[in-house]
């Protein structure tokens, strides 16, 4: 399995990827289209408050209806759970103010025993907030400070002043991600195999899509508790062809080349190779090519439609339905 990665850097270098990156998934499932970005971190001007991982989502109707969710995540030295309908009320720089309230009310999966940063054990609590068009624009103005409400006592709340409209500039560049993003083109379907979680961590596998009759791809989403982390695995199946540890497998996609390699010493027929969500992503936009070193030498699959790319978006995709982060 693919090593750890450490979740902080993951949230910070998101700040300056660009907008198409940012979207993390973006399918349409029982006639209603999810989008929803990576977190996006937003440390507060002030040390000693929270920082902030946001992530935004929206669901389209099948009338046309729209709705959006924000999750924000408070980096904590101790876990609670914020009660549902605990207000959330942000005062934009325009100066109105606007009054979510929490819609969670199940246990949190992310990193649930803690993470150790610094030589401290931190927490991630979170609320989830829906929103309707109207109440998002008002924010995405600015936001001047927040007040979130995350137990039911006179020092269970949380306040964040803003001084440069941080934490908006990052909700703006969240919503454009989504706004930008393109509308999937068919039903996403169901294509997951299995599901395992243990001691916080999750392991989801999916279904092997046959491409042609001799290549093959299933995929595996991994989360980590321990790092508050997540990874994927690319599984190919070649019939007949034996792929030793370490051979080169070169994707060619419409926007450039991926190097990835065979990670295990496996039966023949089968290579596992751990790419990045990024190169996932762009392996979703379109593949050209995928050329596997075998013991017999380079077996080259050449796609002219999008074969390839669409079995990837499948699987991704169905991962995201079942992802911790």
């Amino acid at each position: 399995m693919k090593k750890y990665l450490l979740a902080a850097a993951a949230t910070l270098f998101c700040l300056s990827l660009p907008a198409q990156d940012l979207v993390r998934f973006n399918y349409r499932k029982n006639a209603k289209i999810y989008t929803g970005t990576e977190r996006i971190r937003v440390d507060a001007p002030n040390p000693k408050d929270d920082a902030v991982e946001l992530k935004l989502t929206r669901v389209i109707f099948p009338d046309g209806g729209v709705v959006w969710k924000l999750r924000a995540e408070f980096e904590e030295p101790a876990p609670w759970k914020m009660p549902k309908n605990a207000p959330m009320t942000i005062n934009t720089t325009s100066g109105k103010v606007v009054v979510l309230k929490n819609a969670a009310d199940a246990p949190n999966l992310v990193a649930p025993e803690g993470l150790n940063r610094n030589g401290k054990k931190v927490y991630w609590n979170y609320g989830e907030y829906y929103l309707e068009e109207a109440e998002l624009n008002k924010i995405l103005g600015g936001i001047a400070g927040i007040d979130v409400q995350k137990r039911w006592s006179s020092d269970g709340y949380i306040k964040i002043t803003y001084k440069e409209d941080e934490l908006g500039a990052a909700l703006r560049r969240a919503h454009r991600a989504i706004v930008d993003a393109p509308a999937p083109e068919f039903d996403l379907g169901s294509h997951l195999k299995s599901l395992q979680d243990q001691r916080g961590s999750r392991l989801a596998e999916t279904q092997t899509l046959q491409i042609t009759s001799s290549l093959g791809i299933s995929m595996v989403y991994l989360y980590y508790a321990a790092s508050n982390s997540d990874s994927f695995d690319l599984n190919l199946y070649l019939q007949g062809k034996t792929i030793p540890l370490g051979a080169d497998i070169t994707i060619v996609t419409t926007g450039g080349t991926i190097a990835l390699q065979q990670e295990k010493d496996l039966v023949a027929g089968r290579a596992i190779c751990y790419p990045s969500a990024d190169q996932i992503k762009e392996m979703m936009r379109g593949v050209r090519s995928v050329t596997v070193q075998t013991t017999d030498g380079p077996a080259t699959f050449s796609f002219s439609d999008k074969s390839f790319s669409s079995a990837v978006y499948r699987l991704y995709q169905s991962l995201q339905t079942v992802s911790i982060l």
